[in-house]
């Protein structure tokens, strides 16, 4: 269960970037948040497998690694929630 953790937190933290930005680029309906959770899960894994993205600035020890998981998931979930955002503005 434990190796599941940072993939948890990535998509928490795209689902709660992904709408936030998705819905200030003008995006509509609710969702965001499901792309958001992909993004996020996405993003997450491709820093994770790349090894850039937070980990490199806040270390990977307990707190700050659970953290950096959860900022690596939000940034991907932003980008997702805000492509999306911008495709729906028009509709």
């Amino acid at each position: 269960m434990e190796q599941f953790i940072p993939l948890i937190l990535n998509g928490v933290g795209g689902a709660v970037l992904g709408p936030i930005v998705s819905k200030a680029l003008g995006g509509k309906g609710g969702t965001g948040a499901i792309a958001g959770i992909i993004g996020g899960l996405a993003g997450g894994y491709g820093m994770n497998a790349a090894d850039v993205g937070f980990q490199s600035l806040l270390g990977s020890e307990a707190i700050m690694g659970l953290l950096s998981s959860f900022l690596n998931g939000g940034v991907g979930g932003g980008i997702i929630g805000g492509i999306l955002g911008l495709v729906t503005k028009g509709r």
